[in-house]
């Protein structure tokens, strides 16, 4: 008796534990739309799915109920489902409602869009049903909602119940995204999307033109096999992400299917190409040199595998994930011997390995669903191109030391013939970095402008927008990027003024008197200067027949310079006089004078210096200036001001614009007696009237 009351109790508790997840699921397989106040809402957790392994169940079979009864649903899942490679169909179905008084308008995405066919069904009668037959092998206008996804819009109407049926069949990974949003909530997200893919692309773009003038001024190969790898990299991005299907290629629906893999793996096969060119790994690790030219050549086969026989597409991802960890195993052996841009093009491969990595890992479902697996490829890129910008800042401080060797070989060179070879490579080198910094600064202002352009059309159009909430915040949104461009379009000037270091002929016909300069420049720069700093303009000791630069009583000098160029130069270095005497100081000076038999050596260039010629000197009493640093004063981007407080391009354009009019410059700076602060000498020659 008492072992029949132990069964019966024992039977008691299975049942109810069995009865508890079924009445979970009853509640949970019906979403009532009317109580829900986020948007969006993954609705993993709401669909049943099933598999159709045949491929040949209908909208009708699915609907009888011996075939309905083996839907599940995974109450407990907070993440998209993922099929990974599957030859398959697969149903998914939703039971949802509207309980309020009013009725409700949704968007259902589907935020996949490599999905070959995708079906939908909306109950809209009782029998009667709202399908629409999609995928990227249909027609682009087939889509519900014309986007890169497959969005459907929905309107339940009040105290309506309805059941929605998706269909799915693909050849590639299969991974259901799948949300419900707010229809004004769902185009704020496209428009974020796009966005973030602007400016991506806007990204590659910029550093893509930054390497091809590398490339050519440089004249080095290794910049177009990068730039080759950055193309096919975004192309995979242009695939995986849907924006070929919407944009590029409509009517080729094999290429959206073989696109992400197949870019993918000549993107990873230059990138190879490029370790073992960098690193030479013929003779650094020879053995290591046979792998990595076995998998070029294997991915550089992909694309062909894949357009005769896509069922090999599942072990692609395995190809691209060995791929990219011998990038980083080779990383690890290039740092290991300490070479100097190892350390960045090495790092920035590793971030795109493990990116590249994350979505292999995405694909075979081995990590959650979510924005940074999902875009763990995108990001990596991303986070490379950063690091690369790097690499091409540490080739100008490379360049800059390379300058300031040869300045000190200048020094103390005692042979003229060596002292005339390194003048024109030194010469050289400038003219080159010249014009590529003219280059850049002109492809980015071109960019710039552009994107200002479209931010004043955004702006007019935003005008026309009924809800308020979101016009504020686009306008908002507007006002920033528009903030931001303008700072960058400040920073391009500066680029510029660099860029005419070129020894451009000066016309004489432009030249101005400097002493009316000068007064100009006062007149702009006293608001900007403090209530104890004052200016002194000291009288020219020039006698009347110097034949120069500056006007006198009873004669008028000059000197071969545009009188913008002069104002600029000028203006450079009251503003460093200025900032020298924060804490010390409290002159500046401005003197001209001719002086007579000068010998020395320019500060900028290294070149002797010997003849007559007329000075202008900018002044202050400050603290003066490190001995020790001297000599890079006038090199691009070098600065001793606190970070956002200078760019490091001011002295060189002034060195720049000096020797343009043949010129030179010397420099006194005292740091150790009070109020002797620092001279700038600017030695201009003679020009007679």
């Amino acid at each position: 008796m008492k072992k029949n009351v132990v069964r019966f109790l024992i039977f008691v508790i299975v049942l109810s534990f069995q009865l508890i997840p079924n009445a979970a699921f009853a509640k949970a397989n019906t979403l009532d739309i009317s109580t829900l106040t986020q948007s969006p809402i993954l609705l993993s957790s709401y669909l049943g799915v099933l598999e159709d392994s045949t491929g040949n169940l209908t909208l009708a079979d699915v609907q009888k109920e011996d075939v309905a009864q083996r839907f599940q649903t995974d109450l407990s899942t907070n993440k998209p489902l993922n099929m990974s490679y599957t030859s398959s169909a697969y149903w998914l179905r939703l039971e949802i409602e509207n309980n309020s008084d009013k009725p409700i308008e949704r968007v259902l995405d589907v935020n996949h869009p490599l999905l070959k066919n995708l079906d939908f069904y909306f109950q809209i009668e009782k029998q009667n049903y709202q399908s629409v037959h999609t995928g990227y092998s249909q027609p682009f206008e087939s889509r519900a909602y014309e986007s890169r996804i497959f969005a459907f819009p929905i309107v339940l109407p009040a105290k309506s119940h309805h059941a929605l049926y998706l269909r799915v069949q693909t050849p590639n990974a299969m991974i259901f995204p799948v949300f419900l949003w707010e229809p004004n909530d769902f185009h704020k997200k496209e428009r974020n999307e796009y966005s973030a893919q602007a400016i991506y692309f806007g990204l590659v773009i910029a550093i893509g033109l930054l390497n091809v003038i590398f490339a050519i001024f440089l004249r080095e190969f290794d910049y177009l096999l990068y730039v080759c790898m950055m193309i096919f990299l975004s192309l995979t991005f242009i695939g995986n992400r849907g924006l070929g299907t919407e944009f590029i290629w409509q009517d080729s629906p094999w290429l959206t299917q073989i696109a992400p893999l197949s870019f993918g793996s000549i993107a990873l096969a230059s990138q190879l190409f490029f370790v073992r060119r960098m690193l030479d790994t013929r003779t650094f690790v020879p053995k290591i040199d046979f792998v990595l030219k076995l998998f070029i050549c294997v991915q550089l086969c992909v694309p062909v595998v894949l357009l005769f026989a896509f069922q090999f597409a599942k072990f692609v991802p395995i190809i691209l994930a060995i791929s990219a960890s011998l990038v980083l195993i080779v990383s690890v052996l290039g740092i290991q011997k300490g070479k100097r841009n190892a350390y960045f093009l090495f790092t920035a491969f590793s971030l795109l390995a493990i990116g590249v990595i994350g979505n292999a890992m995405l694909v075979f479902a081995l990590v959650p669903t979510n924005f940074f697996t999902v875009h763990s490829s995108q990001i990596g890129s991303a986070l490379e191109l950063i690091v690369f910008t790097f690499l091409l800042i540490d080739r100008y401080q490379l360049i800059s030391e390379e300058k300031q060797t040869k300045s000190m070989q200048l020094l103390v060179a005692h042979d003229e013939n060596e002292l005339l070879n390194l003048q024109v490579n030194h010469m050289q080198k400038l003219e080159s970095i010249g014009r590529l910094t003219s280059g850049i600064a002109h492809d980015f202002n071109n960019i710039l402008a552009c994107m200002l352009g479209y931010n004043e059309m955004n702006k007019e159009a935003c005008e026309d927008i009924n809800d308020d909430g979101l016009k504020i915040e686009i306008k908002n949104n507007i006002h920033q990027i528009d903030s931001a461009g303008h700072r960058a379009t400040d920073l391009i000037k500066k680029m510029m003024l660099y860029c005419r270091q070129e020894n451009d002929p000066v016309k004489t016909s432009s030249t101005e008197l400097a002493q009316e300069v000068i007064l100009d420049v006062l007149d702009m720069l006293r608001p900007a200067l403090t209530s104890r700093i004052q200016i002194d303009f000291a009288k020219c000791e020039i006698d009347n027949s110097c034949g120069t630069c500056f006007k006198q009583k009873t004669c008028e000098t000059r000197i071969q310079i545009e009188s913008i160029d002069l104002h600029q130069i000028l203006t450079n270095l009251a503003i460093n006089a200025r900032d020298a005497m924060k804490e010390h100081g409290d002159t500046i000076t401005f003197s001209a004078a001719k002086v007579i038999n000068v010998k020395a050596y320019c500060v900028a260039c290294a070149a002797l210096i010997d003849g007559d010629f007329v000075e202008l000197c900018v002044s202050d009493n400050g603290s003066g200036i490190n001995p020790d640093i001297i000599h890079r004063l006038f090199d691009p981007f070098f600065t001793t001001k606190p970070q956002g407080e200078g760019t490091g391009l001011g002295l060189s354009a002034v060195s720049g614009l000096v020797h343009k009019s043949g010129g030179h410059i010397l420099i006194d700076s005292n740091m150790t007696e009070e109020n002797h602060g620092t001279t700038f000498k600017l030695l201009f020659p003679p020009v007679s009237n």
